[in-house]
């Protein structure tokens, strides 16, 4: 058996976990389609065979370390990476294409009388980690007889942390209104219903559902972070399988 390119799998496995995030991170926040989920997680197979392949004895941690990488953003993107922003002011049908960041919305409001407030939950045993605030976006001249096209969400956690959409910046002047994307849009888009039906609004069945934030160009900075900071695990853990298997053929000698 001759001695495994070990650099050689280490590079190549270094860009199939950078591409599987990218690709992660875009069909998060222009797609959120499942399919395009398991479709990344599979990719990982492929991916990990050709990057291993002077390196057979790795094959299958690499397949779990990418398939898993293709994943990971489904927890980190909340947000679009890019886009344009659009003065609600200056149209008359509200645009929320795949290509549209957020809204800046000078004379418009957030309805927080007619706000509901749910808990939030995560895992199997619906672990409590926080709320989540739902409340009418309207503009001038609306009233409860007109549809609620535009839902705000905020949200704050139990561990302290502030995040930029926390409901107690809702009252503060300025700011621009992100597009909610990712896994969690389906969850506002039902509470957004509830809270419809609680107060007796009108609203359509998948309302356009965003976040005030300061701007919404640091709401895209703050994910970059978020996203930098969650590669550095799987590219570690890659470093380290790599390392290890470097002292072991060292171990045993150029054939086994």
């Amino acid at each position: 058996m001759p001695y495994p390119d070990l650099p050689r799998a280490f590079f190549i496995g270094t860009a199939a976990i950078l591409l599987q995030f990218a690709l992660g991170a875009a069909m998060m926040a222009y797609s959120g389609a499942p399919y395009w989920i398991a479709a990344l997680f599979l990719l990982g197979v492929p991916l990990g065979i050709f990057a291993t392949r002077s390196a057979r004895g790795l094959a299958f941690p690499a397949i779990c370390l990418f398939a898993l990488s293709g994943v990971a953003p489904v927890f980190v993107v909340n947000v679009p990476l890019f886009g344009e922003i659009v003065n609600l002011r200056q149209v008359d049908d509200i645009p929320s294409s795949w290509n549209i960041a957020g809204y800046a919305a000078p004379g418009w409001r957030i309805d927080e009388d007619r706000s509901m407030q749910e808990r939030l939950t995560a895992g199997r045993k619906s672990t409590p980690y926080g709320l989540r605030r739902m409340a009418p976006l309207v503009g001038d001249g609306w009233t409860p007889a007109h549809p609620v096209e535009v839902w705000v969400m905020g949200e704050t956690r139990d561990s302290g942390r502030t995040p930029l959409w926390h409901p107690k910046f809702w009252r503060e002047p300025g700011g621009e209104y992100v597009r909610l994307v990712g896994e969690h849009v389906s969850g506002a888009q039902l509470q957004a219903q509830r809270a419809a039906a609680q107060f007796g609004l009108k609203t359509s069945e998948e309302p356009l559902v965003v976040m005030r934030v300061e701007s919404i160009a640091a709401a895209s900075r703050a994910q970059y972070i978020s996203l930098a900071r969650s590669v550095v695990f799987p590219l570690g853990a890659w470093a380290g399988v790599i390392g290890l298997a470097m002292i072991y053929y060292r171990r045993a000698g150029p054939h086994l």
